[in-house]
């Protein structure tokens, strides 16, 4: 049985997608950073945003999983979504760790803990509205929140799609639907 499309292509198509968030995260915090009412539209665009084209991605993915392996071309393996969503989540699991280790007492500690929030902070610029309007830039464990949430939403996505789920109803119809 051929299982493509490559899972490494994917994976990282998820992290590019993260990187291309994270830089529109980034650039909308800065932008409106005087402003807290422009800064909560900005976030919550961001965020939505990114679980959009993170969940779509997958959904299609899984979609088209479910084609071949209902022609017999494919098959299941239910922790596909969950091994794509921590290969591309590695980074965000790493150093949302490093930010972890901070909390414990030592200098060295400590100084892994700011590279690790720096990166993320970089890396998870789409969430940086949200995590500086709540004043948690300080929690050392709200990165690895957020990675874990990175790891959820291709999950969710994949399963929704391999089942035929959509959070949409069919917006347009076709002509054989009208006959």
């Amino acid at each position: 049985m051929t299982n493509f499309p490559d899972p490494r292509y994917e994976a990282a198509k998820l992290f590019m997608y993260q990187i291309v968030m994270a830089v529109f995260g980034l650039v909308t915090v800065m932008a409106t950073s005087s402003s807290v009412p422009l800064m909560i539209v900005c976030a919550v665009l961001g965020i939505g945003l990114y679980v959009f084209l993170i969940y779509n991605q997958m959904w299609e993915l899984a979609a088209k999983d479910r084609i071949r392996a209902d022609a017999g071309r494919y098959e299941y393996n239910a922790f596909k979504p969950l091994l794509l969503a921590l290969a591309a989540g590695i980074p965000n699991i790493v150093f949302g760790t490093l930010c972890v280790l901070g909390a414990i007492p030592g200098r060295v500690t400590e100084s892994i803990s700011q590279v690790g929030a720096t990166v993320c902070k970089l890396i998870l610029g789409h969430f940086l509205g949200t995590v500086k309007l709540l004043n948690m830039l300080e929690n050392p464990f709200v990165w690895l929140f957020i990675a874990a949430f990175c790891v959820f939403v291709p999950v969710l996505g994949y399963n929704a799609g391999y089942r035929g789920l959509t959070l949409f109803p069919k917006l347009h119809t076709s002509k054989k639907d009208k006959e």
